[in-house]
């Protein structure tokens, strides 16, 4: 009778025990299990959170503009917007849109993506210009110089001929000297001709045009890079067997 008890005793003891180890399992499972979930949410929820940088259109970007004018005259601005709201292939980073031109006009606000910005090879005159920049065109009638190795982007000094204003018996005289320093050519006549295109202010342009049309202009070229600032000097036939300084 006692071992009988005792047996019965013992079984709901250790039935009961299995019970609350069960319980205790399942609720250490349940824990764990919500630890994932939370850390997970949060890792989803901070990932479409996160600050991701892109660049954003300040002003209207015309259709055709090149990227490299779209950078060095500060259309756009570095920002950075939560990840969810980041549009897909969305530019970070400026030097993307080196060889590259608007395809579509970009609005002031709107994001920079890849889908705007083709690349290219070649840019429109008027792509290259801002502002007060002008293009004039010019006959290469009257153009002398180094023309045959000019091409576009080149920077060029322009000397022109008029006569001398001294009083004496030199006025009058023909005379070179320096009209413009570093004016930027957009173009160049093609092998079938063509007018040369260069980059003035608009208030420079009457003046540009005035000499192109009356008086021969010659084009220096200038070195790519490290050119340092071209002097106004003046030639005439009093000053021919003297050295320039430099």
């Amino acid at each position: 009778m006692s071992n009988t008890f005792t047996t019965k005793v013992s079984g709901k003891v250790s039935s009961r025990g299995w019970a609350i180890a069960l319980g205790l399992g399942a609720i250490v499972l349940a824990t764990i299990l919500l630890i994932v979930y939370l850390d997970r949410y949060r890792a989803r929820v901070g990932g479409a959170s996160a600050p991701t940088p892109v660049l954003v259109a300040k002003q209207v970007i015309q259709a055709g503009t090149p990227g490299t004018i779209v950078a060095t005259q500060g259309m756009y601005t570095a920002t950075t917007l939560p990840k969810k709201e980041v549009l897909e292939g969305a530019i970070a980073d400026p030097t993307f849109l080196t060889g590259r031109a608007a395809a579509v006009d970009v609005l002031p606000g709107q994001q920079l993506t890849a889908l705007d910005f083709a690349a290219t090879a070649t840019t429109t005159v008027d792509s290259q210009i801002t502002g007060t920049q002008r293009a004039l065109s010019i006959s290469i009638d009257l153009v002398h110089g180094s023309l045959s190795q000019l091409k576009a982007g080149d920077d060029v000094d322009i000397y022109i001929r008029t006569t001398r204003k001294s009083a004496g018996p030199q006025t009058g005289q023909p005379q070179i000297e320096l009209f413009r320093p570093t004016v930027k050519v957009l173009a160049v006549p093609g092998p079938a001709g063509g007018n040369l295109i260069l980059r003035v202010d608009t208030k420079e342009a009457a003046k540009f045009a005035f000499v192109a049309d009356h008086a021969p202009m010659w084009f220096v070229l200038r070195p790519a890079a490290g050119a340092k600032p071209t002097k106004p000097t003046v030639a005439h036939f009093d000053n021919l067997t003297t050295k320039a300084t430099r």
